[in-house]
């Protein structure tokens, strides 16, 4: 595998002659998340860095270092796992630079996965927290964000940390949540991957992160793939994973096109089960998203105070009005309030 500028050009079908500045422009948009590894690329490379590369990498650097932080404060905390971001970085090869927004946390416990928030929210000035609520198969799991502001600069990007108690969320029809997540860590960052697509459309960064997995991989790694791409219910979307990479002709090697081709067995079985309708175990999942009702709700450890008319989530980083729809009706929030003196709705 060929890791490269010409390499990154053709991942994001671009001209290969095209000027490197159109280049790190394109890498910087949402659809392909390639900027720090076009500006590590170019450093290694030899192009003139001047003093906008420098700072650029710089401030790639200062992320990831902060990325470790965090990681090791939430380690404190108990039991948690990276998924993809800092933990795909040393799958890269030495110097480059694989750009991560955020940091997404693994903690399956409930219990450690509010503790690891309360430590976050006591060490970081977070100023927006978003809270979900999943139910599935009659447990409760978890999707909490903490944004906080760059130190460095108020230009920056926001920094971030996600806590997931559940690495498989599924598409809530006929894939359902799945809470438990392969030993084989090499073969679980590409399953994650490959789940990205009930969400979105894969982007460059995700391509690039395929393909440096698949040139990782060992015999023991391609067969335990081939096991938890069907036991996941995730061979379709890993098919198109090493379909996207085999398309780039420097990312493809002998065992992405092998894999390609000896999945497809699996993913046509998954796609007929889809098609028959029903998820695989026959567990909807259900999502709640939290509408926040201010600090004032905020409790030490989570408590879901539940009843006919409402269902309030009061946590370490505040209160939140839990409703399956992105709206909140007017009557709903008027209720919360009311009942919930200390509440506010947001500005």
């Amino acid at each position: 595998m060929d890791l490269s500028l010409r390499t990154v050009r053709e991942v994001m079908g671009v001209d290969p002659d095209i000027r490197l500045g159109l280049v790190l422009e394109r890498a910087g948009r949402r659809d392909q998340r390639l900027g720090g590894t076009v500006c590590s690329l170019a450093a290694a490379e030899g192009h003139r860095m001047g003093a906008l590369g420098t700072a650029l990498l710089d401030a790639e650097r200062a992320r990831r270092d902060e990325h470790e932080r965090i990681i090791d404060l939430v380690g404190r905390t108990g039991r948690a796992d990276v998924l993809k971001g800092a933990a795909l970085q040393r799958y890269y090869p030495p110097g480059v630079l694989r750009t991560s927004r955020d940091v997404d946390l693994l903690v399956p416990d409930e219990g450690e996965l509010w503790a690891a928030v309360a430590a976050v929210a006591r060490e970081r000035p977070v100023d927006e927290a978003r809270v979900s609520m999943l139910d599935s198969g009659g447990r409760r799991h978890w999707a909490v964000a903490l944004n906080w502001p760059s130190p460095e600069s108020d230009l920056d990007y926001v920094y971030a940390a996600e806590f997931l108690s559940a690495p498989f969320v599924g598409n809530s029809t006929t894939v359902p949540l799945r809470a438990e997540w392969p030993a084989n860590r090499t073969v679980a960052h590409l399953l994650l991957i490959a789940e990205e697509l009930f969400q979105q459309p894969l982007r460059g960064r995700d391509v690039v992160d395929a393909a440096v997995l698949v040139d990782a991989m060992t015999e023991q790694d391609v067969t335990d793939l081939h096991q938890a791409a069907g036991h996941w219910m995730l061979a379709p979307e890993v098919q198109e994973a090493l379909a996207r990479v085999n398309a780039v002709s420097g990312l493809t090697t002998e065992t992405s096109r092998v894999l390609a081709r000896d999945l497809s067995a699996a993913a046509e079985w998954e796609r007929a089960r889809r098609a028959a309708g029903g998820p695989g175990d026959g567990t909807a999942t259900a999502v709640h998203y939290g509408f926040s009702l201010g600090p004032a709700l905020s409790s030490p450890t989570v408590v879901v105070e539940q009843d006919a008319e409402l269902t309030v989530v009061r946590c370490p980083v505040g209160g939140y009005l839990m409703v399956d729809t992105l709206s909140v009706p007017y009557e709903l929030a008027r209720t919360a309030l009311d009942r919930y003196p200390g509440a506010v709705l947001p500005g």
